[in-house]
């Protein structure tokens, strides 16, 4: 009798374990709490409210972020505004709006989504440090509508077997200006529409990188017009539909080269310096040497003393 109290006990602890184990797989694996925005801003002076948007005025706004920002939009709406995140962008958006905007934030760091900032309509001045991608997130800056000048630090792609990017930097619409540190590790640069100049510090120097330039008559050059010198890994150089001009080099040599550059009139080949002649020329002719100087004529012999005359007889 007791051993039959224990099978039953043991069937039903069984059969309990079984319900539960069945109801939880119907419920599907927990979901992960939604995470908290996070910033510490202030609007003209005045400190932002809690939540997940940090909204300016229609007119000319002042944002300043002290800290990171983290899984939070902000936007400054019209007018010219002056947007700062001293801290990093991580999971967030910098929107500038309308109006010639002035964003400017420290690095773009995504983790569980996207990060990026965008000029607006405008012409807008973007400054960047890091934009970093994953292979699952991108960091991005957009220069949107307007004549943007866009200046940030590396444009890179995530490390690891396949050095795959989402670290992106696009000039959109109008005559854009972008200049960047190294764009590498699947890292990439799209100037858009338009006569854009873009000027990267290098390209591909590690991994692999990409600059397009777009519809447009575009200039690709290294900083501060110097040349751009791109590889030796797998860079790409494409200025795109229009008259490009390109000035840039191979870093490797011969049958080394990995880099690849289409649609760029390259600045003609500086021909050698002359090196300066060594050959002495004839020296002027000069008047023959005179002949041995003649002996100097011998001294005249002394003639010999006359006899004196003698005196005459008184």
């Amino acid at each position: 009798m007791l051993r039959t109290r224990r099978t039953l006990r043991t069937a039903t602890y069984t059969f309990a374990g079984t319900v539960v184990a069945a109801a939880s797989l119907a419920a599907g694996p927990a979901r992960a709490a939604e995470p908290l925005p996070s910033h510490w801003c202030y609007v003209n002076g005045v400190e932002a409210r809690p939540g997940q948007e940090v909204r300016g005025t229609a007119g000319n706004d002042t944002i300043v972020c002290e800290n990171d920002v983290e899984n939070a939009i902000i936007w400054g709406g019209g007018g010219d505004d002056n947007i700062r995140v001293k801290g990093m962008l991580i999971d967030s958006q910098v929107l500038g709006g309308e109006g010639n905007d002035t964003l400017q934030v420290n690095n773009l760091a995504p983790r569980n989504g996207n990060a990026s900032v965008r000029g607006g309509a405008g012409n807008d001045t973007i400054i960047t440090a890091l934009v970093m991608g994953t292979a699952d997130h991108g960091a991005t800056v957009y220069g949107d509508h307007g004549d943007d000048t866009i200046t940030t630090g590396s444009v890179l792609g995530e490390p690891g077997e396949y050095q795959r990017g989402g670290g992106q930097v696009f000039g959109n619409d109008g005559k854009d200006t972008i200049r960047t540190g190294n764009v590498d590790l699947g890292g990439r640069i799209l100037g858009g529409s338009e006569h854009d100049i873009i000027e990267p510090k290098s390209v591909g120097a590690e991994s692999a990188g990409i600059v397009q330039g777009g519809p447009g008559n575009d200039t690709v050059r290294g900083q501060n017009d110097t040349t751009l010198v791109i590889g030796p890994g797998y860079a790409q150089v494409d200025g795109g539909l229009g008259t490009n001009a390109c000035k840039l080099r191979h870093f490797s040599t011969g049958e080394r080269v990995r880099s690849s550059v289409a649609n760029c009139a390259l600045p003609a080949a500086t021909p050698p310096a002359t090196a300066p002649s060594t050959t002495t020329p004839p020296a002027a002719e000069q008047p023959p040497a005179a002949g041995p100087a003649e002996p100097a004529a011998p001294p005249a012999e002394n003639a010999p003393a006359r006899p004196a005359r003698p005196a005459s007889g008184s």
